[in-house]
């Protein structure tokens, strides 16, 4: 089984604990992977709800190449260069001179914060037991920054899909889903599909259960979809890979015989 996490995070993101050599030797002698994909953030609108309009590659550049001095003597094992370019819709000027750069393999588009009309605040640092209330008005404006960003369409696949669900119904615990908002879901995904564009299988580094992405997978094909990536979302060298075969499995039981893994921002199907 070729098996591509294309979904992580170094030290070259605020969040990241690991450098790109640490988790690229994590990758090759501990979770036995084929390829992995780098995909460090660059938020437009970052963490602290601050307009970024300028991102520096250098970092990335660093580490990729002292990772690819550690790991590619390995026969086997691929290591590709990408990026998580968040809250595009915010500044697509930016997030266009953000992906000049030369020798990208992958582009992950998603959206970590609510729209400026909503204050700009990373969902991750919302309290939704506290404030049940703002649940609702974000998930409805998170999916409207994905539609926009989804119609821009410089980018190679959306990332989780699902993103806000973590924090209101994991950890704020309250009973909210994407059934609510069917038809801006399939919006997003008919967007998706007319542009030959992939969705992400995001494990959320192996926690908890894939059972929100069953039906947006599901439906994805059934509009014509046909890439899918598959990333763990690891931000520590000891969370590559997990969850990678459950997703694996998952996109199986949706019928689709194939992951997606791009390089020079160009999809390549592999059997599952």
């Amino acid at each position: 089984m070729f098996l591509a996490d294309t979904h992580m995070h170094s030290t070259v993101s605020f969040d990241g604990h690991s450098s790109r050599g640490e988790m690229a030797c994590a990758s090759r002698m501990d979770a036995k992977l084929d390829c992995i994909c780098f995909t460090d953030h660059y938020d437009i609108i970052n963490e602290k709800g601050e307009h970024c309009p300028h991102y520096d590659w250098t970092p990335a550049r660093q580490q990729q190449a002292a990772a690819r001095q550690l790991v590619e003597p390995c026969e086997g094992f691929e290591l590709l260069y990408g990026i998580e370019l968040g809250n595009a819709p915010a500044d697509f000027d930016a997030a266009e001179r953000a992906l000049a750069e030369p020798g990208l393999d992958f582009v992950i588009g998603s959206i970590h914060n609510a729209s400026g009309k909503l204050g700009g605040i990373d969902y991750y640092y919302i309290d939704y037991k506290q404030q049940p209330q703002l649940a609702a008005p974000h998930l409805k404006d998170y999916l409207d920054s994905l539609l926009e960003l989804a119609q821009w369409g410089n980018y190679d696949a959306l990332g989780h899909i699902p993103y806000p669900l973590r924090y209101i119904r994991q950890r704020g615990g309250l009973p909210m889903g994407l059934e609510d908002y069917r038809e801006l879901v399939d919006e997003i995904l008919r967007t998706a599909v007319s542009k030959g564009k992939a969705i992400e299988i995001n494990t959320y580094r192996g926690r908890g259960t894939l059972e929100d992405y069953v039906p947006l997978v599901k439906r994805f094909r059934e509009l014509g979809g046909q890439l899918v990536t598959c990333g763990a979302d690891a931000h520590r060298a000891e969370d590559v890979g997990k969850g990678l075969k459950n997703a694996y499995a998952l996109l199986e039981e949706c019928g689709f015989r194939y992951v997606t893994v791009f390089r020079q921002r160009k999809p390549e199907l592999y059997p599952l």
